[in-house]
């Protein structure tokens, strides 16, 4: 784990590197897009076809299913909320639920350094591309990033916020996440209690549940299996067996926090 390239740290999160023994993954839904960059061997998800050196992972609704080859290492770059027209000029929308090669966006000139190069040489490739992208876009404006404290919070008085009439701030909130809020709340607090299920050992699920405002343990069972493809239980010894699958849910508290956290994860 590497933290982002100073002049970079306002766009992106930590770099993630990991070494994957091969087999078949099963990755949980993401809030957010992510920049991937294969290091060495092939990574396949299931109806997407073999990933390409370098490209941007959208967020998801769903879990994904994927497959690595023995040996496979692929370098992650979560970007922030809001951030991706500053990087890439699309937004979250046009990369929700896809993969998207760089060199569908990209120049292929730009990428060239990439394609040859050994796995040692490709953070400093992927390094300077960053650099040349953030100068190319980073005079756009960063779309819609919630409030912290914004769980709590109506759609209503969400749009208040940003001086938005309703509708305007739900085209502006698909866009920038590419869903709807409606669908955002429930992944997003699935989401907080797969990273804070890491910072509690043997956690009582019924207790959380009542915390995190499930109507009941069914309810919290029913979104692990449909955000994480686990239930709680199978979570948490994915955790302790080291799945790959789960590798950024082991990192350390302030590295995750840093990495990939929505508004409103420290409430």
């Amino acid at each position: 784990m590497q933290p982002p390239p100073p002049g970079l740290g306002a766009l992106l999160g930590d770099t993630l590197d990991i070494a994957l023994p091969g087999g078949p993954l099963l990755l949980p839904a993401t809030l957010h897009p992510m920049l991937v960059f294969v290091a060495a061997g092939d990574i396949r998800l299931e109806n997407g076809g073999a990933l390409a050196r370098a490209g941007l992972l959208g967020g998801s609704a769903g879990v994904r299913l994927a497959t690595a080859s023995p040996g496979a290492r692929v370098r992650m770059a979560w970007l922030k909320p809001g951030q991706l027209p500053r990087l890439l000029g699309i937004s979250a929308a046009e990369a929700f639920d896809a993969y998207l090669p760089l060199d569908l966006l990209l120049p292929a000139a730009w990428l060239s350094p990439l394609a040859d190069a050994a796995a040692d040489a490709l953070r400093l490739h992927a390094e300077a591309l960053l650099f040349r992208l953030a100068r190319q876009h980073g005079h756009r404006l960063p779309t819609l990033a919630l409030p912290s404290g914004w769980p709590a919070r109506g759609t209503d008085d969400l749009a208040a916020h940003f001086g938005l009439g309703l509708r305007q701030f739900e085209r502006r909130f698909r866009a920038s996440t590419g869903q709807t809020l409606r669908a955002f709340r429930p992944q997003a607090r699935l989401n907080r209690l797969l990273l804070h299920a890491r910072w509690t050992p043997s956690p009582d699920w019924a207790d959380v549940a009542a915390a995190a405002g499930y109507a009941d343990q069914a309810h919290l069972h029913r979104d692990f299996v449909r955000y994480a493809g686990r239930t709680p239980s199978a979570y948490v010894r994915g955790l302790g067996d080291a799945n790959p699958a789960l590798g950024l849910y082991r990192l350390p508290r302030e590295a995750i926090l840093r990495m990939c956290a929505e508004p409103g994860l420290r409430a």
